[in-house]
């Protein structure tokens, strides 16, 4: 048996539920729930939070830098 976690374990139950109901409404057209919506709203803000604070802001002048530099 292993013993290193998969995307799938950490995953939890109300995550993989809402990722599917979002994917079909991406895709199906499918009415996205307003809990549902809700959930995903704040997952967003706290994982946007996680990133800023890991990483801090960028500005504009230095991301417009960045994608030129990618189109190069």
């Amino acid at each position: 048996m292993s013993t290193h976690s998969t995307m799938s374990d950490v995953v939890s139950d109300s995550e993989r539920s809402d990722t599917e109901a979002v994917l079909k409404q991406a895709f199906e057209g499918t009415p996205l729930a307003p809990e549902v919506a809700r959930r995903v709203d704040e997952r967003a803000a706290q994982i946007t939070e996680q990133v800023r604070r890991a990483y801090g802001v960028i500005d504009d002048a230095t991301f417009q830098l960045l994608l030129a530099d990618d189109e190069s």
